[in-house]
């Protein structure tokens, strides 16, 4: 136990080391830098916005209302998220080792430490962190009831009501939270009937307690999964690329030097691991953590969303993660394999987390770079145009437009009435990002070549083809 203990810190560590890292180097995000500017309104005007014009439950914005109200800088609040990140990790390991022992535990609890799409998504300023650590932890609470014979009825019951509590809330930070109440029913309808009646019990308490967000939910709902679909016309290759993306491969839709084989290794990774870690494992609750997504891409399918991003997926990963201990324990236990194959696994994955940890290629879009070429080259009262306009928020933040008239474009509709709107001004900057589902023609840039002469254009790509972005500068 103590050599279990001391592997176990040093996992940790490595989760700590390489979440803290990317929290400290890595450039604001465009959908960070949104939620840090809605939650810093006064709380009415944030349920207002996030109810009319996001697709999310309030929790998360009213938390980090909090904290921007004691003062936190932003890098404290993504160390924040990152010691989330960290304590998923922790509860994947104490998931699967109460299942399947400290071995398993430890090996998914590795895995999790440092597979690439839980680093990139677990330091950023969005919910998808507080939503994994929440789902986990009702994950855990059911596996120490079902798990822990030795536990007396007053035990029990608070661990039901700590079960119920959580599900609530989890409720209250993604919708997502459907899925995994929904899994646990269906693990406690197949596997343990004794577990059923709490179980849904504790569910309608806790959709009772979700009621007050259900006027805003059915609002919400027709807007939910569909926005910008980049995956509309290619559905059978984004459902091929989404166990990749999930896990070792994030944000490479579009990269087609890295997305096909990656997708093939993470399809081959998931099914080996079912097939070892699967039979005779009906009764463990931890098997189920991959069950959640399976249900996501079922109401996807029925309800015609493209629900393939995969931010979406994030409790595949863990799932997958929990599978791979398991895995790694029965077939060291059967002596069917020796150490080599399992320690050249560890070392590639380790591989592309540090990658997305460390290396910028594989980094959100480089604003502080776009910044500095506003602050170098404009001039007062040059018009700023954002073709789609989310890195407003991202160089607003930076203080990179104070002074500049400002056109964000959000919708097809307004295409026509910002080119109208530009004609006045002497100098126009243009900035290009993911402008394909706004702009599909390139009107707004069409329109500004032929009334102005082009006086320059910049290029900031990453290897994340979602994370690259052009500046044009115009000037008559």
């Amino acid at each position: 136990m103590p050599r279990a203990r001391t592997l176990l810190w040093a996992i940790l560590g490595l989760a700590v080391f390489v979440r803290g890292a990317a929290a400290l180097r890595r450039p604001l995000q465009v959908d960070e830098a949104y939620t840090l500017h809605v939650a810093a309104m006064p709380i009415g005007q944030i349920l207002q916005v996030v109810r009319e014009l996001d697709v999310h439950p309030p929790l998360f914005w009213l938390i980090l209302h909090g904290l921007l109200g004691a003062h936190l800088p932003d890098i404290a609040i993504r160390l924040l998220m990152a010691l989330t990140g960290v304590g998923c990790v922790a509860l994947l390991y104490a998931i699967v080792s109460l299942w399947h022992g400290t071995k398993a535990g430890l090996v998914a609890a590795f895995c999790a430490a440092v597979m690439p799409s839980l680093i990139y998504y677990d330091v950023m300023v969005r919910m998808y962190g507080l939503f994994d650590c929440l789902a986990l932890a009702s994950f855990a609470i059911l596996s120490l009831i079902y798990t822990r014979d030795d536990l007396g009825a007053s035990s029990r019951r608070l661990l039901w009501s700590a079960w119920t509590v959580t599900i609530a809330l989890l409720l209250y930070t993604q919708y997502l939270g459907f899925m995994v109440i929904a899994a646990q029913l269906l693990y406690a309808g197949i596997a343990r009937r004794d577990g059923l009646a709490r179980s849904c019990a504790g569910a309608v308490v806790a959709l009772g307690l979700w009621l007050p967000q259900l006027r805003t939910f059915v609002y919400q709902l027709p807007g939910g999964g569909i926005a910008f679909p980049f995956y509309a016309q290619h559905q059978l290759a984004a459902l091929y690329e989404l166990v990749g993306q999930a896990t070792i491969a994030v944000q490479t839709h579009g990269a087609a030097y890295f997305v096909g084989w990656t997708s093939l290794i993470g399809w081959l990774w998931l099914i080996a691991a079912l097939i070892v870690a699967l039979p005779g494992n009906d009764k463990a609750l931890s098997v189920w953590l991959c069950a959640p997504a399976a249900l996501t891409l079922a109401y996807g399918a029925a309800a015609h969303k493209l629900l393939y991003v995969d931010r979406y997926y994030l409790l595949l990963a863990l799932g997958l993660c929990a599978l791979t201990g398991i895995a790694a324990e029965r077939l060291s236990a059967a002596k069917r394999i020796g150490a080599a194959p399992g320690w050249a696994a560890a070392v590639a994955l380790t591989a592309f987390g540090l990658m997305y940890a460390f290396d910028p290629a594989y980094y959100p879009a480089d604003w502080p770079a776009v910044a500095g070429l506003f602050g170098a080259r404009s001039h007062a009262r040059d018009l700023m145009i954002f073709d789609q306009g989310s890195p407003y928020f991202t160089l607003d933040r930076m203080g990179a437009l104070a002074g500049h008239p400002v056109i964000v474009v959000f919708r097809r509709r307004d295409v026509q009435g910002t080119i109208r709107l530009s004609q006045p001004f002497r100098r126009v900057w243009l900035v290009l990002f993911q402008s394909g589902p706004v702009d599909p023609d390139a009107s707004i840039l069409h329109a500004l070549a032929a009334r102005y002469k082009l006086a320059g254009y910049w290029e900031f790509f990453r290897k994340l083809p979602a994370e690259g972005t052009s500046v044009v500068l115009f000037e008559r």
